[in-house]
């Protein structure tokens, strides 16, 4: 009968410990997960000939998108990585220009050959990879 009583304690104290413990998570997730952007809202108050007041309200979201401003290769660098991938003798990356394609920021870097485009590689602006291209000599 005591041996039957320690262990209904025990597994009392172990349900408090699991309880308290998944608890202190969910409060840790809460701190994580509800971080939002910041607005600053602007109300603009405008005067009618009739007399009436019309109120423009604008919010504007303070938060950086990480992925189309922060964080991109130079256009230097995407020119030096495309010219890794050119394989045909005296041929050279050009000037890069850096596109959005498909939500992504691109630099779409030309291939030149004789003076001539002869194709072009795009390079992703953030990771610096080869994500395709077009033409070749």
């Amino acid at each position: 009968m005591i041996g039957k009583s320690i262990i209904a304690i025990i597994l009392v104290a172990a349900l408090i410990g699991i309880g308290y413990a998944a608890h202190a998570s969910a409060q840790d997730n809460n701190n994580i997960t509800n971080q939002t952007p910041t607005q600053n809202i602007t109300n603009n108050n405008t005067t009618t000939p009739n007399n009436t007041t019309t109120t423009t309200t604008v919010a504007t979201n303070n938060s950086q998108n990480t992925e189309s401003s922060q964080n991109l290769i130079s256009s230097a660098e995407a020119q030096s990585i495309a010219q890794t991938y050119i394989i045909q003798p005296n041929a050279q990356a050009g000037t890069p220009i850096l596109k959005e394609i498909n939500g992504e920021q691109i630099y779409t870097v030309p291939v030149i050959l004789n003076g001539n485009n002869v194709g072009e590689i795009d390079i992703d602006a953030q990771t610096g990879k080869n994500v395709g291209g077009a033409g070749g000599a």
